[in-house]
């Protein structure tokens, strides 16, 4: 019996048998102390750039949302018709999610908005695009936004894309944070988004106009965090990350994806915010030093997530459904929940509701899916 989608928790868990399955031991490596992200200095071209175009607010983005979704108990679909596909896309995979919850408003100036990032996986030199959309109208629509790095010089500013995998994101304030694999995380400044002319190619062109492969809007960088020091195991892999908003200080947690025959090294690690900044708290040496790591050994990890002291992973079983990995500090070891769709990525919490909220990347297969807390418990 194939449930539907939809149709998430208990019931699922008891037909599936898998509900708390005992998983692995938990180990607190906290006092090694050897997980840190090093913080870059801001990026010197903004000002040029917000010079040089036209600065939209994100309230101006999505009132300009050009493209619409259909929800059906309570999950939400991308389209799939001939004109706009993203349902269907090979071209382009969803990884991140966000929302206005995480930015500090449940309902951003009334408006309730989730944030999802997608990979060019065919186009690549595209890079990465941020999916805005708005859930509080009937239906839901969005508008694409593309990630750029600033390049160029003062005097003639210009952007290029950004190659990332993009497997979380977290918008802190007026920062989104996007995960960069192997290096670290980088930041992307939501109060700088400028609209461009349509037409081929990114960056700034021979006329003086800007392109950005035909999308209306870019989101620029302005800061970012490399991986820093010499980890005892191996170096961090910073493949997904949400924003717990429960801890105190508000912190972003960082996950690491490993298939099996890479070893049981998989780890999970916070880094404290400050609230005043929305920038990771750092020393003298501008140095980030993570303030809880755990040592679990799953495999597989999508998305990863605190929410009042417990953690929380999404791993994905290629075409079978989903876990939810749970874990409390203090607990012998990790209980497994196979109640989330196929092909879940990264993880969100809306307060409110005490609920988490994913998304699916299989082409096909392709929601946004809120699962209550209660139901992982």
């Amino acid at each position: 019996m194939r449930i539907p989608l939809h149709v998430l928790g208990l019931a699922c868990l008891a037909l599936q048998g898998t509900h708390a399955e005992v998983l692995q031991k938990w180990k607190d490596i906290t006092s090694d102390k050897d997980i840190q992200l090093e913080q870059s200095g801001a990026s010197s071209l903004i000002k040029s750039l917000d010079d040089a175009l036209p600065n939209v607010s994100v309230d101006q983005v999505v009132a300009d949302a050009n493209h619409e979704m259909t929800v059906k108990g309570g999950k939400y679909k991308w389209p799939a018709t001939k004109d706009d596909n993203e349902f269907d896309s090979e071209s382009w995979f969803p990884q991140g999610i966000s929302s206005s919850v995480d930015a500090g408003d449940a309902k951003y100036n009334k408006n309730h908005l989730f944030l999802v990032s997608w990979y060019a996986k065919k186009d690549k030199e595209k890079g990465v695009r941020i999916t805005f959309v708005n859930t509080s109208v009937s239906p839901p629509k969005y508008r694409q936004v593309l990630l750029v790095e600033p390049t160029g010089t003062t005097a003639k500013p210009s952007f290029k894309t950004v190659g990332l995998h993009a497997g979380g994101i977290a918008w802190y304030g007026n920062i989104l944070y996007v995960a960069d694999t192997n290096q670290g995380v980088r930041l992307f400044d939501l109060d700088h988004i400028y609209r461009v002319k349509d037409g081929d190619g990114a960056g700034r062109q021979s006329d003086g106009s800007y392109h950005a492969y035909g999308y209306k809007y870019v989101l620029p960088q302005v800061r970012r965090y490399k991986t820093h020091g010499d980890p005892k195991d191996h170096d961090y892999t910073y493949s997904c990350l949400a924003l717990d908003r429960t801890s105190n200080p508000a912190s972003i947690v960082f996950g690491e994806y490993y298939h099996a025959d890479k070893g049981d090294h998989s780890r999970v690690a916070r880094f404290d915010l400050d609230s005043t900044t929305k920038l990771l708290k750092v020393n003298k040496d501008n140095v980030a030093t993570a303030s809880k790591v755990f040592l679990h050994g799953e495999h597989r990890v999508q998305g990863a997530i605190t929410v009042n002291g417990r953690y929380f992973l999404s791993q994905s079983n290629g075409d079978e459904d989903s876990d939810i990995i749970g874990f409390t500090p203090g607990d012998k070891s990790s209980k497994q929940y196979r109640i989330l769709p196929p092909g879940s990525e990264d993880l969100t919490y809306d307060k409110a509701a005490d609920t988490l909220w994913t998304l699916t990347e299989h082409p096909g297969e392709r929601y946004i899916v809120g699962t209550p807390i209660s139901e992982i418990s």
